[in-house]
């Protein structure tokens, strides 16, 4: 039994004529009846009576019809939407804090807005759980602020961010440049290890580390922001998560000599996935919302 049989079955339902759902089907008669007499045969019981040379639905074909109209409908709904400019489905993607917060919602905003069809579900979390989720097959796509080491990922490059070391305290913030040394007896407030901005920071700050006066380690920069408020406390943090902040005067960037905390955003997917028109056109999105470097590679380039 294919899917030809039963289209043909329905339209010699309605037009009991063979010759017309022939010439309308781009088929012979005879490849016509030859489908009809499949179908009967593959079901075990006749759909028609054959009366005078003409077609005419017994109640086998009568009760067969009318279940199967409304399944064909259904799965012809389902086909049209892959079809043409459709856009629908559901993508799972997976977002370190800093996107997750602070862009990505912009960009799932005006994404569903224009694809109503479309349902983004998110998974927030540390970058190297989203390279875990995108080496299963759990998440489609991943938009991570740092690189994780995987054979099986391939990363593109987004937009460079700058890391701030950021404090409260304007009048401080204002004297410097200052090195790091002079910094390290500061009360730093600092994202969790595994966070992408923690991982940035240990790599510039590795020989530093060990001297360095961490008095708290949050999983939410919200929280580290309101640490802030607090004297002699200093953090390092990404301008989009700080960008109100810096202009109410809230947070005051503190100059570094020497020395910028730089990174960039990935958009990472696994080497082996089908890339649906789905996640291309996701992917298109984000890209026009962050910028591309337009470099491509995995850890096996």
């Amino acid at each position: 039994m294919n899917l030809r049989q039963l289209e043909l079955f329905i339209s010699l339902a309605k037009n009991p004529n063979i010759s017309q759902v022939a010439k309308e089907s781009f088929l012979t008669q005879s490849a016509v009846s030859v489908a009809l007499k499949g179908l009967e045969q593959d079901l075990g019981v006749q759909l028609f009576d054959r009366l005078n040379r003409r077609l005419a639905l017994n109640p086998h074909g009568r009760t067969f019809l009318r279940n199967l109209e409304p399944a064909m409908h259904n799965l012809n709904e389902v086909l049209r939407t892959f079809e043409g400019d459709n856009m629908t489905g559901v993508l799972v993607v997976g977002a370190s804090s800093t996107i997750a917060d602070y862009i990505l919602p912009q960009i799932m905003f005006e994404f569903e807005d224009r694809y109503p069809n479309v349902t983004i579900e998110t998974v927030f979390t540390n970058p190297h759980d989203i390279a875990e989720g995108l080496e299963q097959g759990s998440i489609d796509i991943g938009l991570i602020e740092t690189d994780i080491e995987s054979s099986d990922l391939e990363f593109t490059r987004l937009c460079r961010d700058e890391l701030f070391v950021v404090s409260s305290d304007e009048a401080f913030a204002k004297n410097g440049p200052y090195s790091i040394e002079e910094l390290l007896n500061k009360k730093w407030v600092l994202r969790e290890p595994g966070a992408g901005s923690r991982d940035t920071f240990n790599y510039y700050m590795a020989e530093h580390m060990k001297n360095m006066r961490i008095v708290m380690e949050m999983h939410h920069t919200v929280s580290i922001k309101r640490v802030l408020q607090n004297p002699d406390t200093l953090s390092c943090l990404s301008p989009f998560a700080i960008q109100r902040e810096l202009e109410l005067g809230e947070l005051f960037r503190v100059p570094l000599k020497d020395l910028r905390l730089t990174r960039h955003f990935y958009a990472v997917m696994h080497r082996d996935k089908y890339r649906t028109r789905l996640m291309e056109t996701f992917y298109h999105a984000v890209e026009s919302y962050l910028g591309t470097d337009r470099q491509i590679f995995s850890e096996e380039d």
